[in-house]
């Protein structure tokens, strides 16, 4: 993956407008960041955490930190998927590799939750049970991410799981009635279309079979092409079933992350909570493992070896991801962050191409590009709406002014 600043209309779901313009300086409100991040959409929120308290205080920035909030938001999307490439390149298991990262940002939340005396299982019934569902969202979007990278490349599990922005618009317009737009329904045409690319559904997408002239081993040859491909197929529908799973999955989680921080409920108390519930569930993947698979390998063999090490270590650079996430945040309206945080998709297209053999064809590029546009669309019309609601704030500052 918050929502501090509000329209009156509850509709700013997934990008809130997060500034106002005094002058030749941009007057940027307190407040917790959006929900941007895919594996742990809620992480984002522990730094921003004491903005929660200081409601009201403005602080200057100058039109400088525009262009650094991108870089930020750049550099962030690097940090991020980066480590995950090089962690599956080492083939290392993510599930295994990312027990390190987790421990070590449980540690950083209980201290950070004891400092300031917060207590982490609080609010009304309604609210302990959005809790206890969010952590499961959190922890199938978890899940539902790790394994994913197992069946699909890199690069269009990335592109799929980006759907996360088409059903978080959709979900507010059922939910929140919002008016949908000519931006709205273009950008849900080229995720759908850039989907099929990406997906490649074998009604659609047929395989070319290699043939060999000699009759006598014609027939071994197909029967041995059709088997890879099968498995090929299968692959790729479990792989692309679970990055759709996991953006629907991000879309329900950070509305209710949403609807938990308008209620004031601290935010790094969520985050511990969700990742109590994600080492529960890593913790149970390693018993399954051990006791119904009867792999024993990560305790015999895994943890002994230095490229499991190396990849535990490479994944803790997903926390200066995230905190150049927030460095991003509080530079840029969400809006201009959601197109920048796309890159996450561009980045990992040029790593699987130019370091893997394993490339990607035309038809998922096109598929990519397509995808990309759709989270431009979506940006520019968060950005529009924005713009609006920042125009009328204006009005109503100058009526209220000309009264007094």
């Amino acid at each position: 993956m918050n929502i501090t600043e509000q329209n009156n209309d509850n509709q700013e779901h997934l990008l809130v407008s997060s500034s106002t313009i005094d002058n030749d300086n941009i007057i940027k409100l307190r407040r917790s960041s959006s929900i941007l991040t895919l594996a742990e959409p809620a992480l984002l929120l522990i730094a921003t955490e004491e903005d929660d308290n200081d409601d009201g205080e403005t602080v200057a920035v100058s039109k400088l930190s525009s262009v650094s909030g991108i870089l930020y938001g750049i550099l962030g999307s690097f940090f991020y998927v980066t480590p995950t490439f090089i962690i599956k390149e080492l083939q290392i298991d993510l599930l295994d590799a990312v027990i390190i990262r987790i421990i070590v940002q449980i540690l950083l939340c209980i201290i950070f939750v004891i400092y300031h005396d917060y207590t982490v299982w609080i609010g009304s019934l309604k609210e302990k049970w959005l809790q206890f569902i969010l952590c499961i969202l959190s922890c199938s979007l978890f899940l539902g991410y790790f394994i994913g990278l197992r069946y699909l490349p890199f690069p269009d599990f990335t592109t799929l799981v980006f759907t996360r922005l088409m059903w978080t618009v959709v979900f507010g317009i059922l939910l929140y009635k919002e008016k949908s737009t000519m931006m709205i329904l273009l950008s849900v045409c080229f995720t759908f279309i850039g989907v099929v690319f990406v997906a490649q559904p074998t009604f659609i997408f047929k395989q070319n079979r290699v043939v060999e002239i000699t009759p006598n081993i014609t027939r071994v040859i197909l029967n041995e092409t059709n088997i890879h491909n099968m498995y090929y197929f299968n692959d790729r529908t479990i792989g692309t079933s679970l990055a759709l799973m996991t953006g629907i999955v991000f879309s329900f989680s950070t509305l209710i992350l949403k609807q938990l921080i308008t209620l004031k409920i601290k935010s790094s108390a969520l985050v511990l909570q969700q990742s109590f519930a994600i080492l529960v569930c890593l913790i149970f993947n390693q018993l399954y493992k051990y006791f119904l698979l009867n792999d024993v390998t990560f305790f015999t063999l895994t943890i002994f070896q230095w490229k499991y090490w190396i990849a535990g270590l490479i994944s803790l650079i997903q926390i200066f991801g995230v905190i150049c996430g927030i460095r991003a945040l509080s530079r840029e309206p969400p809006s201009i962050i959601t197109i920048v945080a796309a890159s996450d998709i561009i980045f990992a297209v040029l790593l699987q191409n130019l370091f893997t053999k394993n490339k990607s064809n035309l038809w998922i590029l096109l598929g990519s590009a397509l995808i990309l546009l759709s989270v431009i669309f979506i940006g520019v019309h968060k950005f529009m709406q924005e713009q609006k609601a920042k125009k009328k704030r204006m009005e109503m500052v100058m009526i209220s002014k000309t009264e007094t």
